[in-house]
C-alpha cells in the first residue's frame, strides 16, 4: 500500500496536446467526505474549499502546508469565497442560507461568527445550496439541489443571483443538482451544469443586469461517450472550460465556442468534483474529490479518494477567481 501511495503522489501521465507534455497529479490534502468548492485567492495566496456534510470550509497555505478549517454549526456548507476588501471575511452559503462570516484562516475555529444575509427556498425544507461562484459584477451566485436524509431528489433546486445588498433572484428553476458556473472573457455568456442533465450549457449573459437568456448546448458527457457527471467546473484564460467528472474520475478541457474536447485528465479517484487554477503564476490546477459512498472495496482501490489535489505542467494558466462585492 505504501508503494503504491507513493507511485499515485508522484504519478506522471503523459499527455498530447500539439505537443508532449509531463502533468504531475500530487495529492496536498485530505482525505474528506465531499470536498468541493476550491478558490484561490491571489491576494493572500491561500486556496479555500468545503467538506460539504462536515460543514467545514479549509485554508491551504503553500508556503507552509498547513491546512485550516473552521466549522460552520448552521448547515451543511457548499461553497465559500472571501469578501472583496475586508480581511479574514467570507461569504458562505450554509444549508439554505447566505451568511457572511468572519475567520481568520491562520488558525482553526470551531465557532465563527455568522451572520445570515438571505435565506432561498423558503417554501420547502429538502434543498440545501451547493455550487457557487462570484459574476464579473461582484455579484455572487449560487444554485440548490434537493437533498434530506442524505438522499438527492431531482428537480427540487434552483439557480439564484444575489445582488450586492444579498437580495437573491430565482433564475432557473427547476434544477435538481446546481454545480459548475462560470463566465466568459467577453462576459456575454455565463457557462452552467446541472449534473445530472449530463451537460454543460451556455446562456446570453447582460454583466450589467445580471440577466441570462437563450439556453443552448455547449457539451453532453453521454454523447460523447464520457462515463459519469459534469460537476464543477473553470474558465482558462484561453477562454476554455475545465469540468469535473464526477463518478468519472476524470477533468474534461473543453472548447465551449466549438463544443470541442481538447484533453482529458484521468485522475486516482473517481468522485471528481470541482476544479480552480491558482498559484502564483495561476498554471496549477486545484481538483477536488470525495469519498462519501464509496465500498470498502473501492477504498481500497483509490487509496487518494477524497484527497484534493494539485495538478502541475498543463502548460495552460486560468484568471483571476473574483471576491465578492456582496458584504
Amino acid at each position: 500500500m505504501k508503494k503504491l501511495f507513493s507511485f499515485i503522489c508522484l504519478l506522471l501521465v503523459d499527455m498530447t496536446l500539439g505537443q508532449s507534455q509531463k502533468l504531475k497529479i500530487e495529492p496536498i490534502g485530505g482525505k474528506y467526505d465531499l470536498s468541493e468548492g476550491p478558490h484561490w485567492d491571489e491576494e493572500k495566496n491561500l486556496l479555500y474549499y468545503v467538506d460539504i456534510p462536515q460543514q467545514k470550509i479549509y485554508c491551504w497555505n503553500p508556503e507552509t502546508k498547513k491546512i485550516t478549517h473552521a466549522y460552520l454549526k448552521h448547515g451543511p456548507v457548499g461553497v465559500a469565497v472571501p469578501v472583496a476588501g475586508v480581511d479574514n471575511t467570507f461569504i458562505v452559503g450554509c444549508g439554505r442560507e447566505l451568511v457572511r462570516m468572519t475567520w481568520d484562516p491562520s488558525t482553526d475555529n470551531p465557532d465563527p461568527e455568522v451572520k445570515t444575509l438571505a435565506r432561498v427556498d423558503i417554501d420547502r425544507d429538502d434543498t440545501r445550496i451547493n455550487d457557487g461562484k462570484v459574476d464579473p459584477k461582484g455579484r455572487f451566485w449560487a444554485g440548490t439541489m434537493g437533498e434530506k436524509d442524505n438522499v438527492i431528489t431531482p428537480e427540487k433546486g434552483s439557480l439564484y443571483r444575489f445582488s450586492l445588498d444579498a437580495t437573491p433572484t430565482k433564475l432557473v428553476t427547476p434544477v435538481s443538482i446546481s454545480n459548475g458556473l462560470t463566465w466568459s472573457h467577453s462576459k456575454d455568456s455565463f457557462y452552467y451544469i446541472d449534473s445530472p442533465s449530463f451537460e454543460v450549457v451556455a446562456y446570453d449573459y447582460n454583466d450589467d443586469s445580471g440577466d441570462i437568456s437563450n439556453k443552448r448546448k455547449v457539451f453532453n458527457l453521454k454523447e460523447n461517450k464520457i462515463t459519469g457527471f459534469p460537476d464543477g467546473m473553470t474558465i482558462d484564460s484561453a477562454g476554455n472550460l475545465w469540468v469535473a467528472v464526477y463518478d468519472g474520475g476524470k477533468v474534461l478541457h473543453i472548447d465551449p465556442r466549438t463544443g470541442r474536447l481538447l484533453q482529458t485528465i484521468e485522475m486516482p479517484a473517481t468522485k471528481i468534483t470541482s476544479v480552480a487554477f491558482g498559484g502564483p503564476k495561476k498554471d496549477i490546477l486545484f481538483v477536488t474529490s470525495a469519498n462519501k459512498g464509496l465500498t470498502d472495496a473501492e477504498l481500497k482501490d483509490q487509496p487518494l479518494a477524497g484527497s484534493l489535489f494539485a495538478v502541475h505542467g498543463l502548460g495552460v494558466t486560468g484568471t483571476t477567481m473574483l471576491s465578492s462585492r456582496v458584504k
